[in-house]
């Protein structure tokens, strides 16, 4: 059984590591990035709402503006993408609960413990890093057909 991921935090960590690859040290807009990764332009915006009121990326208004990163890609890691997209479960604290609950709900936790300290380790220069070594290049594609809409 694998961990699946929401489409929302799927395609919120492909738009992160696309700014990531691409950023030269200026912002990249949310159409480039939809365009570049295929994903519903309308979802990207609500993913980067979140993602700015998480303080994982900056927004900068007017032509020359768009996204960047809020400090650069080796200090964001998964885990706090994971948590600015994650809805927060409520916690079930019913001091009711059978033992054998209790216990499911302990090893419940520590599993979710060990999750969220692999998501630690891995931040969006790793991701990075894995594009490049397995030739991945959709990362830095530029649509070519955009700039000829303008």
């Amino acid at each position: 059984m694998a961990v699946k991921l929401s489409r929302e935090e799927q395609y919120g960590i492909m738009a992160l590591v696309d700014l990531a690859y691409n950023l030269d040290g200026g912002p990249a807009q949310v159409r480039q990035i939809a365009k570049r990764q295929r994903i519903p332009q309308r979802f990207l915006e609500q993913i980067f709402a979140k993602l700015r009121q998480a303080d994982v990326v900056v927004g900068k208004r007017g032509p020359r503006g768009g996204y960047s990163l809020a400090k650069p890609a080796n200090e964001i890691k998964l885990e706090e993408v994971m948590q600015a997209l994650r809805p927060r479960l409520q916690e079930d604290d019913r001091s009711d609960a059978p033992a054998l609950a209790n216990l499911i709900d302990n090893v419940w936790s520590e599993i979710e413990g060990s999750f969220h300290s692999t998501l630690r380790q891995v931040s969006l220069a790793n991701l990075c890093d894995r594009a490049k070594a397995l030739g991945i290049d959709d990362v830095d594609k530029v649509v070519s057909s955009s700039s000829s809409m303008n």
